[in-house]
């Protein structure tokens, strides 16, 4: 069978674009996911120093470990790179060429590759691969945390050596090569978020809810979400994701209420029992290059959308209200919480219609059919494949 080695995040970390479509083609390939080897140095701070020790222990006490702290468990071999973080030495780069060879099986025939991070482009001559897809879900240039000058040296390389380039929204499109460049947009699970769930809040609870889920970050607009709990006291405002930022604004506000990250498959029982979803981010160059995942999750829920004003979000303009100021954002509000039950049956029903077009296994489907197409050129096409 087909090797395809992957390049991304760490598998379980969370629920990426890469794991979602690489699941759609683990059946067409025997997988390798290689995880996080990084866009920056570590640094000696208390942060780095406990991811560092992290990537030791799975390194060291192997699959036992993932199993028991890990959902989902990957269905395919996780490799646990022991390499050194955009190493520039030739020392260092040799070392972890030569401990990520050690870790990855032999080729045996065709072979390609999945690079979600261009930190990959140093690790393609030694894996001959056939053929070399990179693709793009983040605007790498504007990621915190990352060592842009270095990253974008790679990525010039990356871009250079790549036979297709995937990228999940236009404008992350329009700044690479148009002959090799492919849009593939975010897909939905459909059936995880579009299944009824119980309700996770008290029956007694009478007050309108508006959420969001994802990691408190940057980009989260936390200056408008003051103004909307403070302009809203009668509306609960529900937070679900861990704290990567100052939340000191926010947090004192009596009417928002926090919750740490929970699984990829319980969000859509809080989605579903809320009266709006939100994405409430700050106007970036990041954000304008972005395509969230959950968008489309909100929406397969049929759950009532308001946004900032960002591309992605004009996508689905009968179903998510766009507010460029804080009096929209509160009248966007407002006719949610007071939507009937007729109204609110009505959006959820033509929200999922349009969802379920959007699939994830639609977006596989779409990408064997770009490999195929490749590998057809170089003469090596995959046999059979089934995209059902």
């Amino acid at each position: 069978m087909t090797e395809l080695i992957v390049f991304a995040e760490d598998w379980g970390r969370h629920p990426s674009s890469s794991q979602h479509i690489i699941n759609t083609l683990q059946s067409q390939f025997a997988v390798q996911w290689v995880n996080s080897i990084g866009l920056r140095q570590p640094s000696f701070n208390q942060r780095d120093l406990l991811r560092v020790a992290e990537k030791m222990q799975q390194r060291f006490r192997g699959d036992a470990r993932q199993k028991a702290t890990r959902d989902p468990v990957a269905p395919f071999p996780v490799i646990r790179p022991a390499v050194w973080p955009l190493a520039e030495n030739a020392i260092l780069k040799w070392c972890n060429t030569t401990s990520l060879k050690q870790q990855l099986p032999p080729k045996t025939g065709t072979r390609i590759v999945w690079a979600a991070l261009p930190s990959a482009v140093d690790y393609l001559d030694m894996l001959e691969a056939e053929l070399v897809i990179y693709y793009v879900g983040d605007d790498f240039s504007g990621l915190a945390g990352v060592d842009h000058q270095r990253v974008a040296q790679l990525e010039k390389k990356m871009v250079a050596r790549a036979d297709i380039i995937l990228c999940a929204s236009p404008a992350l499109a329009m700044r690479f090569p148009n002959h090799k460049t492919h849009l593939v947009s975010h897909g939905v699970d459909f059936s995880l978020f579009a299944t009824p769930q119980a309700n996770p809040y008290p029956a007694s609870s009478s007050r309108h809810k508006i959420g969001f889920y994802g990691s408190l970050n940057h980009w989260l607009d936390q200056t408008l979400l003051y103004q909307l709990a403070t302009q809203r006291p009668e509306v609960d405002f529900y937070l679900i994701g861990r704290h990567d930022c100052d939340i000191s604004l926010i947090e004192p506000c009596p009417n928002v209420h926090f919750k740490p990250a929970v699984p990829h498959h319980q969000l859509a029982r809080y989605v579903q029992h809320w009266d709006a979803a939100i994405l409430p981010f700050v106007d970036n160059e990041q954000i304008r290059a972005c395509n969230p995942l959950k968008l489309r999750e909100y929406l397969a829920a049929g759950c009532p959308v308001i946004s900032s004003d960002f591309p992605a979000a004009h996508q689905y303009p009968c179903h998510v209200s766009i507010a460029k100021s804080v009096a929209e954002w509160c009248e966007a509000i407002d006719a949610f919480c007071q939507l009937n039950n007729q109204h609110r049956l009505q959006y959820k029903k033509t929200a999922q219609m349009q969802m379920r077009t959007e699939s994830w296994e639609r977006r596989g489907q779409q990408v064997l059919s770009l490999i195929n197409k490749a590998l057809n050129v170089n003469q090596t096409a995959l046999p059979n494949f089934c995209t059902n």
